[in-house]
């Protein structure tokens, strides 16, 4: 997983700092300096994202796994602005990077201590590495021109050396010799030393970036790619689904900028994204959407098609059944209009994992205002459930956790943690017959229940 981290690293604009960035991200985790491993758990827990962290300490955590935003209040300004000035990069080129180096960090370091106070051996010898410059790839350019210029300057002496001397050459006898006159001095060699290049930082990298509006037919687009390739992949499948004449709008190339990961996933989308009144926009690895200009049964075929488009990815503005539920709350709702609320809603998870996927955040957030909303004194049970492959006690375990996680979340929302419960079933609970693949995926819920009924 290391050389992974470091060549991600190199790719998100440490270059080839890379290694010596790694080192140092590492040992800052650990150091006293920050508070250690434990100052780290504070710091993310003060920004609100104790879960995520904790969610890299029990499962290898996935690419984009956090933001540069996120990584920067949860590392800590003054550790980002350290390492900068160590490496000689900007601020930002450092939270880029180690937005994606970090979550794999953690994992590597808490693989076998919980806790980790100390460097391993590997980590620690990164430390000590210095970025390799072009000249030094090449050989020793300026041990040659110093060897040249030396070589240069034993020969002046020698031809001064072999050339006859005018001032003692034979005379007649008659002739009295002159006083001997002394050589003239060598003029000294300077030698020549060639100053190695200082390596540039290299330029902040910002994500690609894509807004695209469908009003009537006609498609409005905007954004900026890494490259001429990408943008006219993208406005060929454009004209290609929607036709030349319905386009408009001005995509442009920056050199600075990083490939688009969603590239792929947005052609294959396009036929879904006919409908009129639709808006949709990327930063990154973040997607919003807006369907509130369309009718109220099209807002949930969209949102669901596109939460299975771009499963994983950090969304906004979905409309679910949950979300409407939610937003028609009115005023004095009881707990019973709560949870039926709720339980409209669809948690997900990453396979075979306790830590909820990032598509899964907003309405979350959106359940967390409903329940800080409620009467002062409902207590409710947030339960988690399984299908039935695999072992009832590792469903059991499962199950457990991800209602764990889930509440862990609502707290870290603002629910006051004396309002939930976390239960898990395992398979005992099913609503689905498990024979089919989706009976298996509605037994695998979360389901929310009024505590004392």
């Amino acid at each position: 997983m290391l050389d992974t981290i470091i060549h991600q690293a190199a790719l998100r604009g440490m270059g080839t700092q890379a290694r010596r960035f790694v080192g140092l991200l590492a040992e800052s985790l650990v150091s006293s300096r920050s508070g250690g491993f434990q100052g780290l758990i504070k710091r993310f827990d003060d920004a609100g994202l104790g879960t995520l962290l904790r969610s890299w300490m029990d499962h290898p955590p996935a690419d984009h796994a956090l933001h540069p935003d996120q990584f920067a209040a949860g590392f800590g300004a003054e550790e980002s602005s350290r390492l900068a000035k160590l490496l000689g990069v900007t601020t930002g080129a450092v939270n880029l990077a180690g937005a994606e180096a970090l979550p794999k960090l953690v994992s590597l370091l808490t693989a076998q201590d919980r806790n980790p106070t100390a460097l391993p051996a590997h980590l620690s010898a990164l430390l000590h590495q210095q970025p390799v410059h072009a000249e030094r790839r090449h050989g020793l350019g300026w041990l040659f021109w110093l060897l040249l210029a030396a070589l240069l300057a034993l020969l002046v002496v020698a031809i001064s050396n072999a050339r006859p001397d005018k001032s003692t050459a034979a005379v007649p006898a008659t002739t009295p010799a002159p006083a001997p006159v002394a050589p003239a001095p060598v003029a000294e060699v300077q030698e020549t030393v060639v100053q190695e290049p200082v390596e540039q930082a290299p330029e902040e990298q910002h994500p690609a970036q894509l807004q695209l509006a469908n009003q009537d037919g006609k498609i409005t687009v905007n954004g900026k790619l890494a490259s001429d390739e990408e943008k006219q992949r993208l406005w060929d499948a454009l004209k290609a689904q929607f036709g030349a004449d319905n386009l408009s709008g001005d995509i442009s190339v920056d050199a600075h900028t990083l490939p688009a990961g969603w590239m792929d996933k947005l052609i294959a989308a396009l036929p879904q994204l006919a409908a009129s009144g639709l808006k949709i926009g990327f930063d990154g690895d973040k997607l919003s959407v807006d369907t509130s200009a369309l009718p109220e049964d099209q807002r949930f075929d969209i949102s669901q098609k596109l939460r299975s488009l771009f499963s994983g990815y950090s969304m906004s503005g979905l409309w679910e059944r949950a979300t409407a539920a939610l937003a028609g709350l009115q005023s004095g709702f009881s707990a019973h209009d709560l949870v039926q609320a709720l339980n409209l809603m669809n948690v997900y998870f990453d396979t075979n994992s306790n830590a909820i996927t990032a598509d899964s955040q907003e309405i979350l957030a959106r359940a967390a205002e409903a329940i800080k909303s409620a009467p002062q004194d409902t207590r409710i049970e947030v339960g988690g459930h399984s299908d039935s492959v695999g072992t009832d006690q590792g469903n059991l375990d499962m199950s457990q956790k991800r209602a764990d996680a889930v509440v862990a979340k609502l707290v870290e929302l603002g629910v006051a943690p004396a309002t939930l419960i976390a239960k898990g079933y395992g398979a005992t609970k099913p609503i689905a017959d498990n024979a089919t693949e989706e009976g298996r995926a509605k037994n695998r819920r979360i389901e929310f229940i009024v505590q004392g009924e």
